[in-house]
């Protein structure tokens, strides 16, 4: 069974050679991320019994053998001509560690290696994936995928697993049908892809529609998982090869495992984003934030290598395989139409375990380079459903604490809409389960991304002087250009909240006489960088997008009333939600009510 295939890296993408091998002389080092083998992982989840090296090679004049820095065996090839090899490493002899190898270089000009790492098995699992990929008009990154996907479908080095898949394209904008070179490319396809119409019910209701369909599908497809994909998000095709490889040869009592996916970025391809996060007190905890890949320190660490410590984390929907022994007719997740259904139906299904492997995973855009902005309300209210399902021990007082520092961030940096959609996310909580339910999806999200609008960083220039517009022009450039993996280490510190006691007592400076000079505030800068401002940019760097903002005492008097009217709802109806989220979670996870939320029951 093909585990994983020796990737090497492309021009045209995923050209971060040391993500793949590091060269140092002749010495060519496979020990880059995407090429480690990770011991411990497949020795608890699978039943392989050997592991072996396959490489078709020509150039080369010998491979070293590796198990971490210890050499285990050397080998010689043959330079001149294009040959097979088999290598079998001893898998039965270490538990923990990495296996990579070294190629060491002839003078042979023309050089050719491809290879992979096979697995044998007593067992093997019958093994079926429906990939299910949400989209909402975003008809170019669905036109790469389907490039990428026939490129991938084609390759007869791939056809072992690529004939236990198919793939749904569910259409949460319902325009897919319309474009003729997606219908074209679509076609090719043979029906192994389908597009989906489906209303607009966001991320939750768009992966929810995706479990339906496998669902329905199951016994006809023999298909046992369902793997979740961002439209959005740039991926290895080799993803599909290594979530099948170990998905066949999982032991009896991991065959339920959720396979979960790593976030790489897109602007730092190296940087790791997260592999597997937690919630806890009302925040999304990672211990590990931007992990520079390239180092082969970095991914051979502990928290890289190891299978303990594994239970509390859940996997982004970005990437995400679950079994269909999990995905059940009684087991959805809620429609929450964005932020926390992954966090949420993650945490409900935890008992099952969860595991990580390089190579599955996805390229994603930073979720930090905007500012929040209208998912403020998703968070807020999505967060309180979760906390109430999941740490029912939560007392009211802590969640206004939470509430009010929510409130106060926005009110601070005269975010004044924002601190608004966080008393309104409380209030709609309030609500309960059923009046979630029984909200038109599209139409709520419609109401909720009104009530914030950023113009272009030109249009700007209607509400600042010319003097003031050219200098926040500079800034803007200035942040550009210095931007990089140090901002976005201080953005995920500690201390990019913290405050001097004078910003505490005097609320950012509101008590102070303001400073007149107009400041540009990024989506990455503390929310007290507007300290004793009376007027800020907020701009976003790489949307061109911005708004002038204002220190306004009539807010900060409506941000005062919010913390009064969310004390007393609170302590009047959160207990009250929070116990109906718990009694009538069923309600509203099954399939007959997805079915029926959908508009499918019609």
């Amino acid at each position: 069974m093909r585990l994983q295939t020796i990737l090497l890296p492309q021009l045209e993408k995923h050209d971060i050679e040391e993500l793949f091998i590091h060269k140092e002389g002749g010495y060519i080092s496979f020990n880059g991320y995407f090429n480690l083998f990770y011991i411990e992982k497949h020795k608890r989840y699978t039943d392989i019994q050997e592991l072996s090296l396959k490489l078709c090679a020509k150039g080369y004049r010998s491979i070293i053998l590796m198990h971490n820095s210890n050499e285990l065996s050397r080998h010689d090839l043959k330079e001149t001509i294009l040959q097979e090899y088999e290598f079998v490493f001893p898998y039965h002899e270490k538990d923990q560690g990495v296996f990579w190898f070294i190629l060491i270089e002839s003078n042979e000009d023309k050089k050719y290696i491809t290879g992979y790492f096979e697995g044998r098995s007593n067992k093997y699992r019958e093994v079926n994936i429906a990939v299910a990929i949400c989209t909402y008009r975003r008809e170019t990154y669905i036109l790469k995928f389907l490039v990428e996907l026939e490129r991938f479908m084609t390759n007869a080095d791939q056809m072992e697993s690529a004939s236990h898949l198919c793939f749904y394209l569910i259409d949460n904008g319902k325009t897919l049908g319309q474009n003729e070179n997606i219908v074209s490319a679509v076609a090719k396809f043979n029906g192994i892809v389908s597009v989906i119409p489906n209303m607009n019910a966001g991320g939750a209701g768009g992966f929810t529609r995706g479990m339906l369909e496998a669902l329905k599908e199951k016994r006809k497809k023999a298909l046992t998982h369902i793997l979740l994909m961002d439209d959005d998000a740039i991926f290895m095709p080799d993803l599909f090869v290594r979530v099948y490889g170990f998905l066949t040869t999982l032991k009896e009592k991991y065959r339920a495992i959720t396979l979960g996916g790593t976030l790489l970025r897109e602007d730092y391809p190296y940087i790791q984003q997260a592999s597997g996060e937690w919630f806890e007190n009302f925040a999304v905890l990672n211990e590990h934030h931007l992990v520079d890949l390239r180092s082969y320190e970095n991914c051979t660490a502990p928290f890289m290598c190891s299978t303990v410590g594994n239970q509390r984390l859940y996997s982004g929907w970005w990437c995400c395989c679950y079994s269909l022994e999990v995905i059940r007719d009684d087991n959805l997740p809620i429609p929450l139409f964005l932020h926390h259904d992954d966090i949420e139906f993650g945490i409900r299904n935890r008992e099952n375990g969860i595991v990580f492997l390089n190579g599955v995973g996805v390229w994603h855009k930073g979720f930090e380079l905007a500012f929040t902005g209208a998912n403020l309300y998703y968070d807020v209210r999505n967060s309180l459903i979760t906390t109430a399902l999941h740490e029912p021990q939560r007392t009211t007082w802590e969640v206004k604490r939470w509430i009010w520092k929510r409130i106060t961030a926005a009110t601070i940096e005269f975010r004044y809409a924002e601190a608004k959609l966080v008393y309104q996310g409380l209030i709609d909580f309030c609500r309960g389960p059923e009046w979630l339910y029984s909200q038109d999806p599209d139409s709520l999200n419609t109401l909720v991304r009104a009530q914030i609008v950023l113009s272009k960083i030109e249009d700007l220039k209607k509400e600042l002087t010319e003097d003031e517009y050219d200098e926040i022009l500079k800034e803007i450039d200035q942040y550009r250009k210095t931007f990089g993996v140090e901002t976005l280490k201080r953005y995920y510190s500690p201390q990019h909240r913290n405050a001097s006691l004078l910003k505490k007592v005097t609320f950012n400076g509101w008590l102070l006489p303001a400073d007149k000079k107009v400041a540009a505030i990024s989506a990455t800068d503390s929310p007290f960088a507007a300290f004793r401002k009376r007027r800020v940019i907020l701009f976003e760097a790489f949307t061109g997008k911005g708004v002038v903002a204002r220190r306004d005492f009539r807010m900060l008097q409506r941000s005062v009333v919010f913390y009064i009217k969310s004390s007393g709802m609170i302590d009047r109806y959160y207990k009250r939600a929070a116990l109906e989220y718990r009694e009538r979670l069923r309600k509203i996870t099954s399939r007959e009510a997805w079915e029926n939320y959908l508009g499918l029951t019609e």
